[in-house]
């Protein structure tokens, strides 16, 4: 079981749902284009400017046949390191991810199996290329990818970035209007996979925009699979480590 929600939870991660909007008003482009970047500099401003943040997760995932909890410590070196340590019930240790620009590594001690390898698996799934930045960025609030101003539009008091990654991917990401605040962002494929991940809660620290509780809604063929994610404690600019080590004698997964 924990090997499948690793493999989700990768997933999930770089599989977002494409999110449904009513019909909305545009403007004409060049009023678009200037409150466009007045809305992505007030964004931009209220996010969480770090080296590095580290804490703890209350994580949460449930499919209709099963459902389980876990602690998770996790440390992010931005734009370079990404390693969190899970627990069962806070006590007893049962698996490291480790990840960064080119590599993605993780072990669980309940069937000793391991996986080490890249970002090739996500390009595989999704047909476009996945990288570490991607994933940083989910996980604290920031775009996937870059939001272009001429694709956005107003809506439901929010503003709407509506965009396609090489024809392949439709990707949406939804701001606020009263906040700055990301409300979510999502993907689809051409295959009609998807996930879509609502951020429920922001929460500042230190005079910090950081995420406070975000869920992911993951649908594929046919599964609905649902992860949350709640952050119990957020600490930055603190000096961290990195303890990553595959025991011996694990078994090598490809997922």
């Amino acid at each position: 079981m924990l090997k499948r929600f690793f493999k989700i939870s990768f997933v999930l991660i770089v599989l977002i749902t494409f999110s449904s909007c009513k019909s909305s008003k545009v403007t004409g482009t060049g009023t678009k284009e200037k409150s466009a970047r007045v809305v992505l500099r007030t964004f931009e401003d209220n996010l969480a400017d770090f080296k590095t943040v580290s804490g703890r997760i209350k994580a949460g995932y449930k499919t209709e046949e099963d459902s389980q909890s876990i602690s998770i410590t996790y440390r992010i070196e931005k734009d370079k390191a990404i390693w969190m340590s899970a627990k069962v019930m806070g006590l007893l240790p049962v698996a490291k991810v480790y990840i960064t620009p080119d590599r993605f590594q993780y072990y669980e001690k309940i069937n000793g199996t391991y996986f080490d390898g890249d970002f090739s698996m996500a390009k595989e799934f999704l047909g476009v290329e996945v990288n570490f930045e991607n994933l940083q960025n989910l996980l604290i609030g920031r775009p996937m990818y870059e939001l272009k101003r001429n694709q956005m539009l107003f809506d439901d008091n929010a503003y709407v970035f509506l965009q396609n990654i090489r024809s392949v991917l439709a990707y949406s990401a939804i701001i606020d209007s009263r906040q700055f605040e990301m409300k979510s962002q999502s993907l689809q494929n051409v295959k009609n996979e998807s996930l879509k991940v609502n951020y429920s809660r922001f929460q500042s620290v230190d005079k910090k925009k950081f995420p406070g509780k975000l869920l992911m809604t993951a649908k594929k063929e046919g599964e609905v699979i649902l992860i949350d994610l709640d952050y119990r404690s957020v600490v930055f600019d603190e000096e961290l480590t990195f303890p990553f080590s595959i025991p011996n004698n694990y078994e090598r997964l490809e997922l």
